[in-house]
């Protein structure tokens, strides 16, 4: 369209009280009684003007379409009551110049938001694509134009929707400077905690212990952090921290470095003392392949108690490991190493233990499933050097093993009921045992289930009735105990005999939201037969009871110990939920001493190899009774409280001991949540208070 036509156009369009029009470059206007003149549509009583790009709202415009000199001019200048949005943000500010053709622009004391943070500073660019920079900028949680707290810089650049650069970065609490940094880069959307945060906290025995963490560098989803720390009567500490969760949830990659110098260590001894932890998980995204590593190396065996706190704790459970797992439709196969890196600890070394099989197979047209693994390593059993030194008839244990498992197993129903025998081999081959040679062990497995369920429907609920029997059978093995090195349970093969009888009971209710049983009570027993350890065919029974519903979850696993006369365990659990208001958790735990600690209660073996009057004298026997309670209330709309105890009694070599918890939590105004604990132990008492940041 010619020059003159545009402006003919423009002429009789200012005469109406809105100005509404399309113009090149897909640009659309919106203005309140403007006015023309020149090629430029004046207007201060307010108007809207967009493009694919950008929308503008402001009291007053000053827009230019026109050409000079054979270029196009497309700009705009906006000041007044002005709000932009530009790409995903809104932006408010004092004056806005934007040019159309190059989709550029620039914002004086411009401010945006970034999930919880405000962004914002003297001069903001507009870069296009919806990335700006800003000059002289800020940013913080506080919604007010004069925050107690911000992080300033002397210039600021965002990208790819929340990646931000910064430089010449300082931390600013009331406008007095705390920390300054050269340059800063993270990403907001996952910068859920503050860039520095302080912590206060009184252990009895320690006294106070003050914290600071500060986030030294972030990057997409990546930071570092460095930790200082100082303890009253120990002295100063630091840490650096790293943190890596990927947007998928499939990685997480986080280690704690952190190093101190002890006053109260004599000074032949030396000062310092560190503790270095990492952990890595992966998975794969078709979740085939699992990567897990962790390590954990400390200065001495007290370095843990000595500096209590969960803010230098990883998940590791004190371990150094790697595992690397793998499976397809019909494989699978793993490797683990865990080596040891304290020599103060004793451990059952992996160098490594590999292993592998197949999914049940079916043999033919028989019906007959076919379930094989195979496992090989070097195995070494290493002793704490105190231990060696103060018992040197202690010998590393170290062999290369092999084993195979292989069973057999063909279900079918006769009838009502739904049979499946077992059998099958378990060899072991260990190339070192106690008398330095290589030897093999090897037993024969056998058993099967029995059940017979039944049913019966009613109007609001289904009644299930399961009687079942499971056998399990293992023959005598080829060597003995003391013939070969115990690594671990799967060592201890001895000749077995059990029978295991139920009674199974669930109930269905109609109108239950959940897919499990409402009501489950399990009552069973077991009967060895050829044993010398039990003098009654079947010396305890078991009950299993399970009530839920959507309010609450009653759990009881119990049993009698016929042959001594005693309730030989007792584990009883309520968890229940009054109103959106509070909550409560409620567990008592008994234990005889007749009822070993073991990690598999279902496996007796231990039971046949060991007379009662030997486990009795050793620690695995354990009497003790143990009371846990949990609850969380609101105290108010913006307080919460959350009270945990642990009280225990009752046992034989330990004096009874009490613990709780007590945390008040509250959101403070921008983001900000205020946590104050107080945690008594039997050897300590400490109070903590923290404020952190929260989505």
């Amino acid at each position: 369209m010619p020059t003159y036509l545009k402006h003919v156009l423009f002429s009789l369009c200012v005469s109406s009280a809105l100005f509404a029009m399309d113009v090149p470059g897909n640009v659309q206007v919106h203005f309140q009684d403007p006015t023309f003149s020149n090629g430029v549509l004046h207007t201060d009583k307010g108007g809207v003007i967009r493009s694919e790009e950008i929308r503008i709202q402001a009291q007053k415009f000053e827009y230019t379409n026109k050409v000079e000199e054979g270029q196009k001019i497309m700009t705009l200048i906006a000041e007044g009551d002005l709000l932009i949005e530009y790409g995903d943000h809104i932006f408010s500010g004092t004056k806005l110049q934007y040019d159309f053709a190059n989709q550029k622009g620039t914002l004086w004391n411009g401010r945006t938001v970034e999930g919880m943070w405000f962004v914002g500073g003297e001069r903001v660019d507009l870069e296009g694509k919806g990335n700006y920079s800003v000059y002289n900028a800020f940013i913080t949680t506080c919604e007010g134009t004069e925050p107690f707290w911000q992080v300033s810089a002397k210039s600021a650049s965002l990208s790819d929707g929340a990646l931000l650069k910064s430089s010449s970065v300082s931390v600013n609490f009331f406008d007095v400077p705390f920390f300054w940094l050269p340059s800063f880069k993270t990403n907001l959307k996952i910068l859920y905690n503050p860039p520095i945060r302080y912590k206060v906290v009184w252990d009895k025995g320690l006294g106070p212990r003050i914290t600071m963490r500060y986030r030294v560098f972030s990057w997409e989803d990546f930071g570092l952090f460095l930790r200082l720390d100082y303890r009253l009567t120990k002295g100063p500490g630091a840490a650096i921290e790293s943190e890596y969760f990927s947007p998928d949830k499939k990685t997480v990659f986080v280690t704690r470095s952190y190093g101190a110098f002890d006053k109260e260590v004599p000074d032949e001894e030396g000062w310092k003392r560190y503790r270095l932890q990492g952990l890595l998980h992966h998975e794969s995204l078709d979740e085939k392949t699992l990567v897990h590593a962790t390590y954990d190396k400390y200065h001495d065996l007290k370095m843990i108690s000595d500096f209590p706190s969960s803010d230098f704790e990883i998940d590791t459970q004190k371990r150094t490991q790697f595992l690397l797992r793998h499976q397809e439709d019909i494989t699978f196969a793993s490797i683990f190493v865990e080596p040891r890196l304290n020599p103060f600890e004793s451990i059952n070394q992996k160098l490594p233990l590999a292993k592998a099989g197949i999914r049940p197979l079916t043999i033919g047209n028989t019906g007959i499933l076919s379930e094989n693994r195979v496992s090989a390593g070097y195995l070494d059993y290493v002793y704490a050097h105190e231990l060696v030194h103060s018992y040197p008839a202690l010998h590393e244990t170290h062999a290369a093993r092999l084993e195979t498992k292989n069973r057999l197993y063909r279900p079918f129903s006769a009838g009502p009921l739904h049979i499946t025998p077992t059998a099958g081999i378990q060899a072991i081959f260990y190339n070192n045992n106690p008398q330095f040679e290589s030897i093999g062990q090897g037993v024969i497995t056998y058993g099967g289930t029995i059940q017979a369920p039944f049913y019966r429907k009613y109007s609001s609920y289904r009644h299930v009735v399961k009687p079942y029997m499971e056998y399990e059978g293992l023959t005598n093995p080829r060597a003995r105990l003391s013939q070969h090195y115990t690594f671990s349970i799967d060592d201890g093969l001895y000749q077995i005999n059990s029978l295991k009888t139920g009674l199974c009971n669930t109930l269905f209710f109609k109108n239950s939201p959940f897919f499990p049983p409402s009501l489950e009570l399990d009552l069973y027993t077991y009967a060895f037969f050829n044993d010398n350890t039990f003098s009654l065919l079947c010396p305890k029974g078991y009950l299993l009871a399970t009530w839920s519903n959507p309010s609450y979850l009653l759990k009881a696993h119990t049993c009698w110990n016929f042959q001594e006369q005693l309730l030989d365990f007792a584990n009883l659990r309520a968890d229940i939920t009054v109103n959106a208001r509070i909550a409560f958790a409620l567990e008592f735990r008994h234990r005889s001493r007749f009822d070993w600690r073991k990690a598999d209660h279902d496996s007796f073996i231990l039971d046949m190899a060991r007379s009662i009057e030997n486990l009795e004298n050793s620690p695995m026997s354990d009497k003790r009774n143990t009371f846990l309670s949990q609850i969380q209330f609101d105290i108010s709309p913006t307080w919460s409280c959350y009270i945990s105890s642990h009280h225990g009694w009752g046992r034989l070599r330990e004096p009874s001991y009490n613990s709780y918890k007590i945390d008040l939590l509250t959101l403070l105004a921008s983001h900000w949540k205020l946590k104050a604990s107080y945690m008594h132990t039997t050897n300590d008492d400490r109070v903590s208070v923290g404020i952190q940041l929260v989505p």
